[in-house]
């Protein structure tokens, strides 16, 4: 009787021979693979691959008279060419009744067939029936793209590094990864909890929005799961729990839009929607969605389109300042308008989401930082700022008078612009011209906003030896912006101012303010 295998393995070893590899034999017919298969190092001179790794294998030879292109193999025997950390292949030999192979196919152990392997294993173990992996077997499929091209060594050798690549390192931790992520996509777990009251299931359903920090649940039960098939025992079962949801992943990323009315202006934002699993279980009433943005959180019920938005920028974070503007603004507008604020969400995998918020028809008790930032945005555009400026709400309400103050004087509101200055009466002339030469700075959060600007005209007293200059003749003569962080010297300014100074001598008095 012709012994199959052991025509197989010397066929194999003697192609890795005529390669130049190195084909070890396994001793032990308990360990799923027949050949630990080494490979020669790379040559290539090259100092920066002086520490990489030859190629390493394992392969699994099977020989048959018949070309049915699959074979049955035992989960033990799979159980460990998949899990080894190298690389694993599977060598079908078809002999057709012949003394010499007819046909050869190379099977790599790839993630496609770990993933088959793990669940099935999975599946098994949990199963109340035969659970021995040895007497459990899986079908193995080979087709005409496993097929060697020429029934040699080199042939062998090329399709095995065709399948590894270049780097025996990035393979083992690519194969390392996908071994303990596999089966996991969905979730590692099933969770059963209870929830007693209406008033709960819509806390629950707060918290998995990210709207609550947690809820009180009265029992939880959860079970371990992979590939979507559960573990025979409970890991976690407890009477009364708190369930918190801190890593939220949101359901889909879009922009969000008001406006007043359809032919109003829009103010938009790029927001997170976060969608409740629970949802399915509860009454539509009970249903929401939320949509969150570095300024406000959003909810709303789907099917009734009715929402409720609380704001998030009452601190010290710093925001961009056209954004910061957009989220005030819209805050104002729901403070003073009685009538509902239209709001859509768009997403790219998703309809159009609708919903509208009630007006609230009161007092707005933050116009102050409103107009700072609305001088702020103006101040942005009339320096030219392509750099992102950040500002806090704090900021906004502590510099108010100086950023709207820089934006109407650099906006030209200067016609009843007004220096007063003190000096001597010996050094005063009526009929002298006087240029003021002013260096002038707002903070606007991360940035300085500064002009050097130049005030001309005539000095009047207007009492002991204080001196008053009126005029509209005003020249900005330099503006810039600087980071806070960023330290200037005063030899600097003064450099500057003196630069100024000089433009304006020939035909002025010059006084520097500093």
């Amino acid at each position: 009787m012709r012994d199959l295998g052991s025509m197989g393995e010397s066929t194999f070893s003697l192609w890795c021979a005529d390669a130049g590899l190195v084909a070890n034999v396994s001793q032990i017919d308990k360990t799923g693979w027949d050949f630990f298969v080494e490979f020669p190092f790379k040559n290539n001179n090259d100092p920066c691959g002086v520490h990489n790794s030859a190629l390493e294998c394992k392969v699994q030879v099977k020989a048959t008279d018949q070309n049915y292109r699959k074979l049955s193999i035992k989960l033990s025997n799979l159980r460990r060419l998949v899990t080894a950390q190298m690389p694993a292949f599977f060598v079908f030999l078809e002999f057709e009744g012949k003394s010499e192979p007819q046909s050869a196919y190379v099977v790599h152990v790839d993630n496609k067939l770990i993933s088959k392997v793990l669940k099935r294993l999975h599946e098994v173990e949990q199963s109340d029936q035969e659970n021995k992996f040895n007497k459990r077997k899986m079908t193995v499929h080979y087709c005409e793209s496993n097929r060697l091209e020429a029934l040699n060594g080199r042939c062998l050798e090329r399709k095995i590094v065709e399948y590894v690549g270049s780097s025996m390192s990035e393979y083992v931790a690519s194969k390392k990864k996908h071994l303990t992520s596999s089966g996991f996509e969905d979730g590692f777990a099933k969770m059963t909890l209870t929830a007693i009251g209406e008033e709960n299931l819509e806390k629950l359903i707060d918290v998995s929005i990210g709207a609550e920090d947690f809820v009180e649940v009265s029992s939880i039960q959860a079970v371990k799961t992979r590939f979507g098939v559960e573990s025979s025992s409970l890991f976690l079962d407890t009477l009364m729990g708190r369930l918190e949801m801190p890593n939220l992943k949101p359901f889909a990323e879009g922009v969000i839009k008001f406006k007043e009315s359809k032919f109003s202006t829009s103010l938009g934002f790029d927001c997170r929607l976060y969608n409740s699993p629970f949802n399915s279980f509860s009454d539509k009433k009970l249903w929401k969605m939320r949509f969150e943005s570095d300024f406000f959180g959003l909810s709303f019920n789907p099917f009734n389109g009715e929402a409720t938005i609380t704001f998030s920028f009452f601190e010290d974070k710093r925001f961009p300042i056209f954004e910061f503007r957009n989220a005030v603004k819209l805050l104002s507008n729901i403070y003073q308008n009685s009538s509902k604020t239209l709001g859509e969400f768009k997403a790219k995998e998703l309809p159009p989401l609708k919903f509208t918020i009630g007006g609230v028809n009161r007092d707005f008790d933050y116009m102050r930082e409103m107009k700072a930032l609305d001088s702020a945005t103006k101040l942005m555009s009339i320096f030219n700022v392509s750099e992102p400026v950040n500002a806090s709400f704090i900021e906004m309400s502590r510099f108010s008078n100086e950023i709207c103050g820089l934006e109407a004087f650099v906006s030209g509101s200067n016609e009843n612009f007004g220096v007063e200055l003190s000096m001597k009466r010996n050094d005063f002339h009526t009929d002298q011209l006087y240029a003021c030469v002013v260096f002038f700075h707002a903070a606007v959060g991360s940035h300085y906003f500064c002009v050097f600007f130049v005030a001309k005209g005539h000095l009047k007293e207007v009492e002991g030896e204080r001196f008053k200059l009126n005029t509209s003749d005003i020249s900005i003569e330099r503006k810039f912006i600087s980071p806070v962080s960023d330290v200037i010297e005063k030899e600097e300014l003064f450099s500057e101012m003196k630069k100024i100074e000089e433009k304006y001598e020939k035909d002025y008095c010059v006084i520097t303010l500093t």
